[in-house]
């Protein structure tokens, strides 16, 4: 059985990889920041009762990590898969801002949350990790991190800050390649949720299947690497 931590589990793509690990028998640590709002995962709870813990926790909050952290060792003490997702489209968590429109206060929160945290997340519980055989720190990113594929303007916050994350995940994967750590930044595709709206093509269960499969598959070999939920190769 293996520890899987997952932030922004209340939702969207965080609460499908909650789903389906607790479907394959996995403990899952599910993470956000209103727990007592989460009525889908406190269902979840109600049918796999030794399986999840619900845990409160806004990714931006040091003090937050810290406390996480402590009870991850203290209930689990190692921790196989960090699975970075909480995410935000724009400093309104609403609508991403056009030219014209952009302010710094917007960058400075997006960042924070899609590029920054996942860093200072991997940092933190780094310890843990290096307990787990064959650990894996899964960075959810986004096609529109791909300045190559990139052809059409706005999403100006949203899109550099998964361009940063895409260079965070590369510079990790050197930093932990010796510690035995895959780090992998993983574009799940344009799916069905609150951030990706009702036009997108794709409904989440395929994908996150893939993905997780994807994970399972994965090691040392393919750290560093920028890839879609079927495991192709995406253009930096």
């Amino acid at each position: 059985m293996k520890n899987i931590l997952i932030t922004g589990s209340s939702r969207g793509l965080g609460l499908e990889f909650t789903k389906q690990y607790l479907e394959k028998g996995e403990r899952v640590i599910a993470t956000c920041r209103n727990p007592e709002k989460a009525k889908d995962l406190q269902e979840l709870q109600i049918k796999y009762p030794d399986l999840i813990s619900i845990i409160q926790l806004d990714v931006v909050d040091e003090e937050g990590r810290n406390r996480v952290y402590s009870q991850i060792e203290k209930d689990f003490g190692v921790l196989n898969v960090l699975i970075n997702n909480a995410g935000i489209i724009a400093g309104n968590e609403e609508r991403s801002s056009s030219f014209g429109e952009v302010f710094k206060e917007d960058f400075s929160r997006v960042f924070l949350v899609n590029s920054i945290s996942p860093l200072l997340m991997s940092e933190r519980f780094l310890p843990l990790l290096e307990k787990g055989e064959n650990a894996k720190i899964v960075n959810i990113t986004s096609l529109n991190g791909s300045i190559a594929k990139r052809n059409v303007g706005g999403k100006y916050s949203y899109s550099a800050s998964k361009a940063a994350l895409n260079m965070i995940t590369k510079i990790l994967s050197n930093d932990l390649k010796e510690k035995g750590i895959t780090a992998l930044a993983i574009h799940p595709g344009w799916i069905q949720t609150d951030m990706g709206g009702p036009n997108a093509p794709q409904q989440k269960e395929e994908p996150i299947s893939m993905i997780i499969d994807l994970v399972e598959k994965s090691d040392i070999t393919s750290s560093g690497k920028f890839l879609d939920w079927r495991g192709l190769e995406v253009p930096w």
